[in-house]
């Protein structure tokens, strides 16, 4: 058992480990640090891909035409390196290796963690965002690398068919359900008890409850609320609770009904 293990974890040192262990290492900072500067990064180029996904919606032809000027340097610089070192004549693509795989279900994962909160954790997003874009296009200039060309194609036609696949789940998981409704449903008796225990002893403790990154805890009225770490782009978000037979203020946020003395809310925005 001990050797399987040390195989294993020997495993992931190889080369065509260390990319996806190091999203891993980039999406635990991201979830685990949510007021960080990696995470604020990661929140400006979710928004900057929002703005864009916008304009092109509106207006398709100009939309290109403004994100040319920033894809043009790192185009060039692509085909300047791709000259450089790759072998012609250009290869047919072979089956996406395990690296590749795991890169992109980590993409897929941070996407849906993204969206599994009220007001969306923007920071989460850019990453699956980045990496969703980002590894197709990697994947395809490695193949074209001489180290890639001679290598042994990973077995298994079944290859081809995981990143459909898992890019077809993530697209229904965010469009067909609603992650953040589901992720509250399997934590609400954990937040209930985190609330009750709450408003009887007149404190709330911050950090990790029940899944949730929980900051910003307030008394107001006569429950409890909480932000979650890392919501929203210019107002907090998180969730209040209210025990049976009160309500929440008028004056201190939005507040969405979820049941059970339970709300979603967000603070106005600063803007």
């Amino acid at each position: 058992m001990i050797t399987d293990r040390t195989v294993a974890l020997r495993r992931l040192t190889l080369p065509g480990y260390r990319g996806p262990l190091l999203l891993a290492a980039l999406l635990a900072a991201v979830v685990a640090l949510p007021e960080g500067g990696l995470h604020g990064a990661m929140k400006l180029a979710a928004m900057a891909g929002g703005m864009f996904l916008s304009l092109l919606r509106v207006v398709p032809t100009i939309a290109p035409l403004m994100l040319l000027p920033i894809a043009f340097p790192f185009a060039l610089i692509a085909v300047v390196v791709i000259g450089a070192t790759v072998e012609r004549p250009l290869t047919r693509p072979r089956r996406p290796g395990t690296s590749a795989l795991l890169g992109l279900a980590l993409g897929c994962a941070a996407v849906v963690l993204g969206f599994s909160v009220p007001g969306w954790d923007l920071g989460l997003l850019g990453v699956g965002g980045l990496t969703l874009v980002g590894l197709p296009l990697a994947w395809l200039l490695w193949q074209q690398w001489p180290v890639a060309r001679n290598a042994e194609s990973p077995s298994g036609r079944w290859r081809w068919a995981v990143a459909p696949l898992l890019l077809a789940a993530t697209v229904l998981a965010v469009t067909r359900t609603d992650p953040a409704e589901a992720r509250f449903a399997l934590a609400r008796p954990a937040l209930t008890g985190w609330a009750e225990h709450a408003l009887a002893t007149g404190t709330a403790d911050q950090g990790w409850v029940a899944g949730y990154r929980v900051i910003g805890t307030e008394f107001t009225g006569d429950g409890v609320r909480f932000a979650i770490g890392g919501t929203g782009a210019f107002a907090p978000h998180g969730y209040a609770y209210f025990p049976p037979g009160t309500t929440p203020p008028t004056k201190r946020g939005y507040y969405n009904p979820l049941g059970n003395g339970w709300y979603d809310w967000e603070e106005h925005d600063r803007f």
